[in-house]
């Protein structure tokens, strides 16, 4: 070891030899990187971009739902006695939810990566994912959150829409997938007291598998739909054609689950959603300005010149006539 004004100049060799690829005569490889990260994280959803997302009245949201107009009679038409009655109006209320997320720079560190000049645009992008990551919550909870009433709230996270949506039906395994969800468009659409219009079939990928194997081996013809600039199969149905939107973020079960029994031994739940897409809505809050999506915000310097990021956002997911106007169908595959 040699020793300059008290440093040890061998030891610091070392280190630069530690960190180095490769160090030969006239050449030493440090370590360097692509300025691009490998990224193709799911940052949005077929779901959330097609529903409606009106402001909130308040909170909570309210409305009002018709469930029947007056009823008519047969009278002598020599002797008209009328009997008077009046349509039937319920009221209608949920709460309003929250979702967050926040993340803090270090001023060093930023600065750092700043003068390397190597991921200058990294900042940005983790502000940027802050938004992100509420989309995914979102996109997760609008089917599967866990409260259990809109108007008195018993989680803190949506009423997801497997469990606002009480009309239901299973296709056991062995049972045709796309005789079972044609019937139950049927179903609804035959309801001589609403007139129900389903527009799209949300499901998992893997269940979207099991119905192309079946057209496959059937011989079915599968029509064909562009949803979100991307074409997807659709089915004739009693309500006209149909397309299925596939959606990762729909869940399968492996027991009981959204009112639906466990499924036979080595089979699981798969969860297709037969959706009325205009009366689902997203009502939000957001001080008036119009904007439905979620918002970024920046409260300032901490103690350890950290700055800190947060993002909010204020809404809440709603199927209208969750008994009449959608309906789940529950298919039982392994």
């Amino acid at each position: 070891m040699l020793q300059t004004n008290g440093r040890t100049v061998g030891a610091e060799f070392k280190d630069l030899k530690a960190a180095a690829d490769y160090m030969t005569n006239g050449a030493i490889e440090v370590n360097m990187y692509e300025k691009e990260i490998v990224d193709i994280i799911r940052r949005s959803s077929v779901f959330l971009n097609r529903v409606r997302k009106p402001p909130a009245s308040g909170h909570p949201h309210r409305y009002f739902e018709q469930t029947a107009v007056a009823t008519a009679a047969f009278t002598d038409p020599r002797n008209i006695t009328p009997t008077p009655t009046g349509p039937t109006r319920a009221e209608r209320a949920a709460m309003i939810k929250a979702l967050t997320n926040q993340t803090n720079f270090s001023l060093f560190d930023v600065e750092v990566t700043k003068q390397q000049g190597q991921f200058a645009y990294l900042e940005a992008k983790d502000m940027n994912d802050i938004i992100t990551s509420i989309t995914i919550l979102e996109a997760q909870a609008v089917w599967s959150g866990t409260d259990t009433s809109l108007s008195t709230p018993t989680t803190i996270q949506y009423v997801g829409l497997l469990t606002q949506i009480t009309q239901q039906a299973t296709v056991a395994p062995g049972a045709s997938i796309i005789d079972g969800l044609k019937t139950q468009i049927a179903t609804m659409v035959s309801n001589v007291n609403y007139l129900v219009r389903p527009t799209a079939i949300y499901l998992n990928g893997l269940l979207g598998d099991y119905i192309d194997k079946e057209a496959k081996a059937f011989k079915i013809d599968m029509d064909k739909v562009v949803v979100a600039g991307v074409q997807v199969n659709a089915i004739q149905t009693q309500a006209g054609v149909i397309p299925f939107v596939p959606d990762a973020f729909m869940p399968t079960a492996a027991g009981a689950a959204y009112g639906f029994g466990a499924p036979p031994a080595g089979n699981k739940n798969y969860f297709a959603v037969i959706a009325m897409e205009e009366e689902i809505e997203m009502p939000f809050i957001s001080a008036g300005d119009g904007n439905p999506n979620p918002r970024l915000f920046q409260l300032g310097l901490l103690a350890g010149l950290q700055s800190q990021y947060v993002g909010i956002h204020f809404n809440s997911v709603i199927a209208k006539g969750p008994s009449y106007m959608h309906s789940t169908v529950c298919v039982q595959r392994p």
